[in-house]
């Protein structure tokens, strides 16, 4: 009699590996000591990045813990004494991981704290020490913006990487290797990213017009499907076009450029100003201007302008990184003349001297510091100039930056 064959049991699939990130990430919500290990790891990730070092140093690291309460006993984590691993530096992935996720956490902790306009600059500044620490370390710091912070303060994030894509290739070395590089990198966190502002933030940056061609063209095949070019309408204030040449210098010789700078200012004291509004419409730009004098509304005309009939239109941001030289400036200036001051009064025994020179020293590092918080947080406004075949430039200033990307997005869609 056959025997019956008994059916092998099959065996349980081993367990698909964890997300490390994920992983990580968890370990730093479990942690008791999450918001003091996460308060030091954001300053020593932010003084690195800052100094442009690798290093931060122990003893800064012992400062720092001190004054957040960190005490070596509560530091463990599953990569080591977290502690111990910044005072020596991370030397593997998994440190490098834990310390940034705990940094990460730090800043979300950070913000939720913080006023609107503090939130804005402490974003700005995360974004700009994230792109140096991934480009120039082993560090990767946005792969837990995710995976660590809560939904709308990620979002927070994407939309100043988005951002910050936006003005570095709207820029004269927006077309240079390095800001492509950088770019890039920022497009391609946006891209592995699954928050839906990740995905607006990559959208945003492949409508908008007056960016480098290869960066936008990186953002559009990233974000995979179809660019809408939302609301095309703009309103700012009317402000003087910019000329150049041979036109502007005899403006100056001839003293005509005085005399309007005079006129304007004449006007302003008294409350003059024009305000105008550019609708893309189904008859083309449908262009309303406003006058006003001591804030009521004292005339208003209104045209339309054929979308074919525009030569050019383009946004302005000027100087975008200005207020980080100026602040180095400063910076410099103070601590020189301030520390020759200073020692001359010591060695003179001047208590004026000594004050004068601490108060130059601390006076250029508050507007270093000044600069480097506020500035961030005004962003967002452009100048858009509109010419047309009569020879004549609209130049609007103080546009917000997205109803500006979204007008000349909608504009070039139209003309095309």
């Amino acid at each position: 009699m056959p025997r019956k064959a008994t059916p092998t049991p099959s065996m349980p699939a081993p367990p698909a590996p964890a997300d490390p990130v994920r992983r990580i990430a968890d370990e730093v919500r479990a942690h008791a000591a999450r918001d003091a290990l996460g308060a030091l790891a954001l300053d020593v990730l932010s003084r690195q990045a800052k100094g442009r070092v690798l290093f931060a140093g122990r003893e800064f690291v012992e400062k720092r813990a001190t004054e957040h309460g960190v005490v070596r006993d509560q530091a463990q984590t599953g990569a080591g004494n977290l502690l111990g691993v910044l005072e020596r530096g991370p030397e593997s992935d998994v440190e490098r991981a834990t310390v940034t996720a705990f940094a990460v956490h730090g800043l979300g902790e950070r913000l939720a704290r913080a006023s609107t306009e503090d939130a804005s600059s402490l974003v700005a500044r995360f974004v700009r020490h994230a792109d140096w620490l991934e480009l120039a370390t082993s560090y990767s710091v946005l792969p837990f913006v995710d995976a660590v912070l809560a939904s709308e303060l990620a979002a927070r994030v994407w939309a100043e990487v988005a951002q910050a894509v936006v003005d570095d290739a709207s820029g004269p070395s927006g077309s240079s290797a390095s800001m492509r590089a950088r770019n890039a990198a920022r497009l391609t966190a946006l891209a592995a990213s699954s928050a839906s502002a990740a995905r607006e933030g990559l959208a945003a940056v492949a409508s908008t017009s007056g960016i480098d061609g290869a960066t936008r063209a990186l953002a559009t095949t990233l974000h995979g499907g179809p660019v809408t070019s939302g609301d095309a309408r703009i309103r700012g204030r009317v402000v003087q076009p910019r000329r150049s040449g041979a036109l502007a210098v005899l403006r100056w010789v001839s003293g005509w450029a005085l005399a309007s700078w005079t006129v304007r200012a004449i006007g302003a004291l008294l409350g003059f100003r024009r305000e105008a509004e550019l609708a893309l419409g189904a008859r083309g730009i449908e262009l309303r201007e406003e006058r006003f004098v001591l804030g009521r509304k004292v005339g208003e005309t209104r045209s339309t302008v054929a979308p074919q009939s525009i030569l050019e239109a383009g946004r302005e941001v000027r100087y975008p990184s200005l207020h980080l030289l100026v602040g180095a400036i400063a910076l410099s200036f103070g601590l020189l003349f301030g520390g020759l001051v200073l020692f001359d009064g010591a060695r003179s025994g001047e208590l004026t001297l000594m004050l004068a020179g601490a108060a130059l020293a601390l006076g250029g590092a508050g507007l270093d510091l000044a600069l480097d918080v506020l500035v961030p947080g005004r962003r967002g406004r452009v100048t858009v100039d509109v010419a047309v075949h009569r020879g004549r430039v609209l130049r609007l200033g103080r546009v917000p930056l997205d109803e500006a990307d979204r007008f000349l997005g909608a504009l070039r869609d139209r003309r095309a």
